[in-house]
């Protein structure tokens, strides 16, 4: 398997457990503080950390020494500027799902795929050309086509979902300079960091009784978000962040799915079109980033 499909695939398979993630946090967000779910998931992350190595779930070491080994970095204040971002990605998202329906409040967040490639080309000078622009472009319509009917009439919640997008490609982007020099374990304990101490100074003024379902689903929420960004920066140290950006969107496909089954938001026509825009910019991207990858092949080969 080629480096660009195998990176592709660990980020399909991160969208798949983040949609799971955010079922789990839109659900204890009815009934718990948006503070308190996030130091939940945000504890139960650090706590499976060190299962987290080149094989996850793998030869994990709780010691003092293992623990040393995964935090030793040599850029310590962009891994520290990346948990920041991190914590306000995850507030701002959880404050938005709480507010307005799970699918609304992810296609606002979609925002991030284009900001990544901007990022990317601007701060880590990957090229991207005119007809990935626009695969891009197509996606994010295919989002705008997803929630048309609701921004006639929109919650104050969509500008924490647009404010999740912003800080999470400043995080993206981060991760994908961070990831030249430290193992993905290292910016995976460190993209929790920040959550855990300043969550954890916050819980006596906003804690609220929780019963075994909800520490089950803190559990989950754990689980799922550090594999799920173990997977993203895997992703990112494998392939540019530019290439990877327009297959962001499939993860509406779960997140529809999700809200489906889980909470009863059946998607009505306009979905189904924005859906298919979205996983054709995608699959057009991945055509688009083949065929260069022929012409680059084909190049080396004849000098």
């Amino acid at each position: 398997m080629d480096s660009i499909l195998r990176g592709i695939l660990f980020l399909l398979g991160s969208g798949i457990v983040f949609t799971f993630a955010d079922s789990l946090a839109k659900a204890a967000t009815l009934t718990l503080p948006v503070m308190q779910v996030a130091w939940g998931r945000y504890i139960f992350h650090f706590a499976v950390l060190p299962a987290f190595g080149e094989r996850p779930f793998a030869g994990a070491s709780w010691s003092i020494h293992g623990w040393a080994r995964i935090l030793r970095t040599r850029h310590l204040g962009l891994q520290m500027a990346r948990s920041l971002l991190l914590l306000v990605v995850t507030l701002s998202y959880f404050g938005a799902i709480h507010y307005v329906p799970l699918a609304d409040a992810a296609a606002v967040a979609f925002l991030e795929p284009l900001l990544i490639m901007a990022l990317a080309h601007v701060f880590l000078k990957d090229r991207v050309g005119p007809r990935r622009w626009i695969a891009v472009a197509i996606g994010l319509v295919g989002v705008i086509v997803v929630i048309r009917p609701g921004f006639g009439m929109a919650h104050w919640g969509i500008l924490l979902a647009a404010l999740t997008a912003i800080c999470a490609a400043a995080y993206v982007v981060l991760t994908n300079v961070c990831s030249r020099y430290d193992s993905a374990a290292t910016s995976l304990a460190y993209s929790s960091l920040a959550g855990v101490i300043g969550l954890s100074i916050a819980m006596p003024f906003v804690w609220q009784p929780a019963d075994y379902m909800h520490w089950l689903m803190f559990l989950g929420l754990g689980l799922a978000g550090g594999y799920g960004h173990f997977l993203v920066i895997k992703a990112f140290a494998t392939v540019p962040g530019s290439t990877l950006a327009p297959f962001l969107y499939v993860q509406m496909l779960w997140i529809v799915a999700a809200g489906w089954f889980w909470f009863g938001d059946w998607p009505i026509w306009s979905t189904w079109a924005g859906i298919g825009l979205i996983v054709g910019s995608g699959l057009y991207s991945l055509h688009r980033e083949r065929v260069r990858s022929r012409q680059r092949a084909r190049i080396l080969r004849e000098s």
